[in-house]
Formats: C-alpha cells, sequence, structure tokens
C-alpha cells in the first residue's frame, strides 16, 4: 500500500486483496492520513485482484469518515470483478468510480476496402 497527500486530497493505492485477513490493518493505516483538512480520498484499486464483504465494509468505513470531513471518495479503475461487486452492492451509487477507459480497436470504417 502506497499513501501520498497532496493538500487536502489523501491518494492510496492498494494492491493484491481487500478481505478478511487485511482491511484491519488497511483500514487503520488510511484513518491515520484522513485529518479534518482531507476533503478528497482517493484510492486506486486497479492492482486489487479480489474483494470480499470485510473491503466493502472497508469502504464504507472509509465513505463515512470522509464524508464526516464534507468530502468525498473516489475509486479509481477497478478491476473487472471489483467493479461488478461495487454494482451489486450499489456502491458505485455512493461513490465516484472512475473506470479504466475502454481498449478502442478501431472502427468500422477501417475495414472497408
Amino acid at each position: 500500500m502506497k499513501i501520498d497527500r497532496e493538500g487536502d486530497t489523501v491518494r492510496v493505492e492498494l494492491v493484491d486483496t481487500l478481505s478478511f485477513t487485511n482491511t484491519y490493518k488497511i483500514k487503520k493505516h488510511i484513518f491515520k492520513h484522513i485529518d479534518p483538512d482531507v476533503k478528497v480520498l482517493i484510492l486506486n484499486v486497479s492492482k486489487v485482484d479480489f474483494m470480499d464483504s470485510a473491503g466493502i465494509g472497508l469502504l464504507i468505513s472509509l465513505l463515512k469518515k470522509i464524508k464526516s470531513n464534507g468530502g468525498k471518495l473516489i475509486i479509481e479503475y477497478p478491476k473487472l470483478g471489483v467493479q461488478k461487486l461495487l454494482e451489486m452492492t450499489k456502491l458505485d451509487e455512493l461513490m465516484e468510480i472512475k473506470k479504466t477507459p475502454e481498449v478502442t480497436t478501431g472502427s468500422w470504417g477501417d475495414f472497408d476496402d
């Protein structure tokens, strides 16, 4: 995990899994960096391969903490499995999700002879 702060924004890069085995430690570490001046919390989850209900609980805890500051939580670039979980649990309606841009392979006009 990597945590950076710039002004009123804290950016966290998470890796591997968000599960019952590690979420307590992650939450404790991130909470140390969220003082009342922090208004934006960005979680880059592009390297997270798996998330269970404890990971969902972590996101809810972080959302509540940052909202108490009058701020917002942004989830960046979830892999498809994590993205689907966020959608199934409706968390995508409570926080901003920045999806990875879809790969473009060209247009149909590229195949005309």
